[in-house]
C-alpha cells in the first residue's frame, strides 16, 4: 500500500508541475481575483485529476485504447477553446489600457477586470470543464489506463495510488493559485500588466499547439 500511495504521489505530481496553459490560468486566476479565487481554480483543476485517475483505475487497458481514439478531436477542441481565451484575454487588457488613457487615468491596468465577476464556486465549476478538456490531461490518465490494469483490481492499492496523485496534484495547483495572488497583491502594476500580457500570449501559444 505504502508503494502505491508513493507511486501516486509522484503521479500527481508528474502531471500539475509541468507548465501548461491550466497552470497558467490559475496563476492568473489568484493574480486577478485573490487569494479564494486562485485557490478556487487550482482545486478545480485537482478535482479532474482525481476523478481521471480514479477512472483510469477502473477501465483498465483494453476501455482506455478505446476512449484514446477520441484524443484527436479532444485536441483540436481544446486548442481552439485555449486560443479563444487567450485572444479575449488580450483584448480585455487592450480595453482596459485604452479606457484608462481616455480617462486621462494612470498607463497601468487594475488587477481586477470582468473574470474577477462572479462566485468562486462558478469558477471552480469552470476550471472543472477547462482541465477536462486539456489532453495532456486526458493523454497522461489514458496511459495510466494502459500501463497499469492490474492496479484497479486491487481496490486498496488502487486507493492508495488514487489518494496519494490527488493530493500531490491538490498541493500543487494550491500553491500555483496562492503564488498568483500573491503576485497580484505584491507586484508593482506594470509587472502585473505584463505578466497577464505574458501568459495570454503563453495560452495562444499552447492553443495552436496543441490544435
Amino acid at each position: 500500500m505504502d508503494g502505491a500511495l508513493l507511486a501516486g504521489i509522484f503521479a500527481g505530481y508528474a502531471i500539475a508541475v509541468p507548465v501548461g496553459a491550466i497552470a497558467v490560468l490559475i496563476i492568473e486566476a489568484g493574480m486577478v481575483g485573490g487569494l479564494r479565487r486562485g485557490l478556487a481554480a487550482g482545486a478545480g483543476a485537482a478535482t479532474v485529476d482525481l476523478a481521471y485517475c480514479a477512472t483510469a483505475l477502473g477501465i483498465g487497458g483494453a476501455v482506455g485504447r478505446v476512449f484514446a481514439a477520441w484524443v484527436t478531436p479532444l485536441q483540436v477542441a481544446s486548442g481552439a477553446i485555449l486560443i479563444a481565451i487567450g485572444a479575449r484575454g488580450l483584448f480585455t487588457l487592450a480595453m482596459a489600457r485604452l479606457n484608462a488613457a481616455h480617462l486621462n487615468g494612470p498607463a497601468t491596468t487594475p488587477h481586477r477586470d470582468a473574470r474577477a465577476s462572479g462566485s468562486a464556486r462558478a469558477l471552480y465549476l469552470r476550471f472543472i470543464a477547462l482541465t477536462a478538456l486539456n489532453p495532456a490531461t486526458v493523454i497522461y490518465f489514458l496511459a495510466l489506463a494502459v500501463g497499469l490494469p492490474g492496479l484497479g483490481s486491487e481496490p486498496t492499492q488502487a486507493v492508495a495510488f488514487t489518494l496519494g496523485a490527488a493530493g500531490a496534484s491538490l498541493s500543487w495547483q494550491l500553491f500555483l493559485g496562492t503564488i498568483g495572488a500573491a503576485a497580484g497583491r505584491l507586484l508593482p502594476e506594470r509587472l502585473v500588466l505584463a505578466t497577464r500580457v505574458g501568459g495570454q500570449v503563453l495560452i495562444l501559444v499552447f492553443g495552436a499547439r496543441i490544435a
